[in-house]
């Protein structure tokens, strides 16, 4: 009776060992692309946020496209800085879309050049559970509303 319940044990740990989920590794990574922001106004013609489109290469996304919005605030203590919050959805190569949220952005509307960041809060296939961060930068033509972006940070998935 020893003999099979030793048996047992051993083969119910050895199922539970092959069933522990897949611990999330940090990884690089590094984004470019270009795009194009569409402006919208309040009531009051007072520009409110934007819509924008976007593709590109990453690490870890491959051929990339992107979709998301932008809400702006203002300072008026820092008249020639817009900033900017959103939401934004990366599609990779393969269909498995990366949520991130756009935090930290500002625009200088002297030079064209936006900072922030993407934080990443989960997705689809492989970036279900997805973590981490990228720092960004816009270069943005302001006539236009067309921009490059770069991006370097890490995530985990």
């Amino acid at each position: 009776m020893t003999r099979v319940f030793q048996f047992i044990f051993g083969l119910a740990f050895a199922i539970c060992l092959g069933m522990h989920p897949a611990i999330a590794v940090e990884r690089p990574f590094d984004l470019t692309g270009t795009g194009t922001l569409q402006v919208m106004t309040d009531d009051n013609g007072q520009l409110s946020g934007g819509d924008l489109n976007a593709s590109g290469t990453a690490t870890h996304l491959g051929k990339w496209t992107q979709i998301g919005n932008l809400v702006f605030t203002f300072d008026q203590s820092k008249p020639d800085i817009i900033f900017a919050s959103g939401d934004t959805t990366f599609t990779a190569a393969n269909g498995d879309t990366l949520e991130a949220e756009i935090k930290n952005s500002e625009l200088d509307t002297t030079t064209g050049i936006s900072t922030g960041q993407f934080v990443f809060i989960g997705g689809t296939g492989r970036f279900q559970q997805a973590q981490g961060s990228a720092d960004f930068t816009v270069t943005q033509d302001l006539n236009s509303g067309t921009f490059d972006v770069v991006a370097q940070g890490q995530i985990d998935y």
